[in-house]
């Protein structure tokens, strides 16, 4: 499984720029004290917004500084099913074990 911290911060962007850095807009501040409030509380959270607006780049970065070790990256294919997402996240997660048949005792072990 790869961490957050096998990204180098480049990927953190679509475009992958070199030497580019990152500019603590007060929309960047803003989703990243609410992304710590989420953290902390272990909550979700959607960030939502017209393309190219900066979304993807705000919650790398703010995840990049808030709990790097803790995060890791996954990609679902175009227009996932429930059955697509929970596989993707044991697979993401490290479970051990064939995933179970039913939905509800699926959801039960990825919460845990």
């Amino acid at each position: 499984m790869m961490t957050w911290l096998d990204f180098d911060e480049r990927d953190d962007h679509y475009l992958g720029l070199s030497g580019a850095h990152v500019v603590a807009t007060p929309a960047l501040l803003t989703l990243r004290d609410n992304l710590a409030d989420v953290l902390q509380a272990r909550a979700m959270m959607c960030v939502h917004g017209d393309a190219g607006l900066g979304k993807t780049l705000s919650v790398n970065a703010a995840l990049r500084a808030l709990a790097p070790a803790d995060v890791c990256r996954v990609q679902f294919r175009a227009r996932p099913t429930p059955r697509d997402i929970r596989h993707v996240l044991f697979d993401a997660l490290g479970c051990s074990g064939a995933p179970p048949a039913r939905p509800i005792e699926f959801d039960a072990l990825l919460k845990h």
